[in-house]
C-alpha cells in the first residue's frame, strides 16, 4: 500500500471549516484509493469523525498563529511577530517529513513554504521519494518577489529532487515560467484541484433553507474580504440592480468598511462550508470582481452546481468562459 504525505499550510481545522478544503478533498480522494496517507498542517489535532479507513491521518504542529484565515500574508501584517511561528513550524515540519517517513510521494500544497524549505529539508536529497508540488495563486506571487538568486536557488533544489510541479492554472504556470524555473520548467504541468460540491443540497431545498420565493433573485458573493478581491467593485454594480437580493459569504478585514458602504446587502460572516454552498446552489448567479485568480474554487463550485457567473476577467477564467456559456465575463 503506497505511503503518501500531503503538507500544507492550509487544511481544515475543524469540521466544516472551508480553509484548504481544496487539499482534504485530493487527500480523501488519494486515501479511498487505498493509499495510506499522512497530512501535516498547521494547528492542534482533530477529529472529523469520518471512518477510519477513508480519513488521512492528520499530525498538526503549531504555527504560532501564522496560518489561516484570512491568509498568511494578512496575518503576518497584522503581527509580524507570527513569522517566529511560521519558522517554527517549517523547522518542525522538515523533521516530520523525515521521522514520519520513508514515504513513496510527498505532496506539498504551496511552493513556498512547503515544497522549499520544508520538504527539501525532510527529504535530504532522497530522490526515491517522488514529491509532487501544487502551486496555487498566493505561493507563486511570493515566489516571483523572492530575489532572483534566490529563486534560481530554490528551482534548482526542486529540480535536483526531481519534482514535479502541478500548477492549479495556465496563469499560475505562465508566472511561474517568467519568474524563473530553470529546468524546473520542463517539469511543470497545470492540474486545477479537485472540487467537491457532493454535500450542496439541490437548488429547490437551498432556497427554501434561505426563505427566498420563486420570483426571488438572489446573487452570492462568496470571497476573503480583502482589498484584492474587489469586492465593493461587485457591489458598487450590483446597487444598480433593483430587485436584487446580495449576499455575501466570507469575511475579513474590509468587512466594517463595505458594511458601512452597501447596508442592504446581507452579510454572513465566515460560514461553515456546508452553509457557503448552500448560498451558492441558492444563487441565481455568483459574481466576482477579483483580478488576482488563476483557477478560482468557488467559481468552479458554482458551475458544477449549475449556477451561473459574471465575473472579471482574471486567470483561467479567460478560457474557461470561451468553452462554458455559463461564465460571463465584463
Amino acid at each position: 500500500m503506497p505511503k503518501i504525505l500531503v503538507v500544507s499550510t492550509s487544511y481544515p481545522s475543524a469540521p466544516g471549516d472551508a480553509a484548504g478544503h481544496f487539499v482534504e478533498t485530493e487527500a480523501r480522494a488519494l486515501a479511498r484509493a487505498g493509499h495510506r496517507v499522512t497530512v501535516l498542517a498547521p494547528g492542534r489535532s482533530h477529529s472529523h469523525g469520518l471512518p477510519v479507513e477513508t480519513e488521512p491521518r492528520v499530525h498538526r504542529i503549531a504555527d504560532g498563529g501564522a496560518f489561516g484565515w484570512p491568509g498568511a500574508w494578512p496575518r503576518l501584517r497584522q503581527n509580524p511577530l507570527r513569522a517566529v511561528g511560521a519558522a517554527r513550524f517549517a523547522w518542525h515540519a522538515a523533521r516530520a517529513v523525515e521521522t514520519l517517513g520513508p514515504f513513496d510521494r510527498v505532496v506539498a500544497h504551496f511552493l513556498v513554504p512547503c515544497a522549499w524549505p520544508v520538504a527539501l529539508a525532510g527529504l535530504r536529497g532522497r530522490t526515491e521519494t517522488a514529491l509532487e508540488v501544487v502551486a496555487h495563486g498566493s505561493d507563486a506571487r511570493l515566489f516571483a518577489r523572492l530575489p532572483a538568486p534566490l529563486r534560481r536557488k530554490v528551482a534548482a533544489a526542486l529540480a535536483r529532487q526531481r519534482a514535479t510541479l502541478r500548477c492549479v492554472s495556465q496563469s499560475v504556470k505562465d508566472e511561474l515560467c517568467t519568474a524563473g524555473l530553470g529546468q524546473l520548467a520542463e517539469r511543470a504541468e497545470v492540474g486545477p484541484c479537485a472540487v467537491d460540491v457532493s454535500t450542496a443540497p439541490g437548488r429547490q431545498r437551498a432556497r427554501q433553507a434561505l426563505a427566498l420565493h420563486d420570483d426571488d433573485k438572489l446573487v452570492v458573493i462568496v470571497a476573503r474580504l480583502i482589498a484584492d478581491k474587489r469586492v465593493d467593485i461587485a457591489l458598487r454594480a450590483l446597487s444598480l440592480l433593483p430587485n436584487l437580493r446580495v449576499a455575501v459569504v466570507g469575511d475579513g478585514p474590509e468587512r466594517a468598511r463595505l458594511q458601512d458602504a452597501f447596508p442592504t446587502a446581507e452579510f454572513t460572516g465566515n460560514r461553515p462550508r456546508s452553509e457557503a454552498l448552500l448560498y451558492i446552489a441558492a444563487a441565481d448567479a455568483l459574481v466576482s470582481a477579483s483580478r488576482h485568480e488563476g483557477a478560482p474554487t468557488v467559481v468552479r463550485e458554482a458551475r458544477a452546481l449549475g449556477v451561473p457567473v459574471v465575473a472579471a476577467p482574471a486567470g483561467d477564467l479567460v478560457e474557461w468562459a470561451r468553452a462554458d456559456a455559463g461564465i460571463a465575463l465584463i
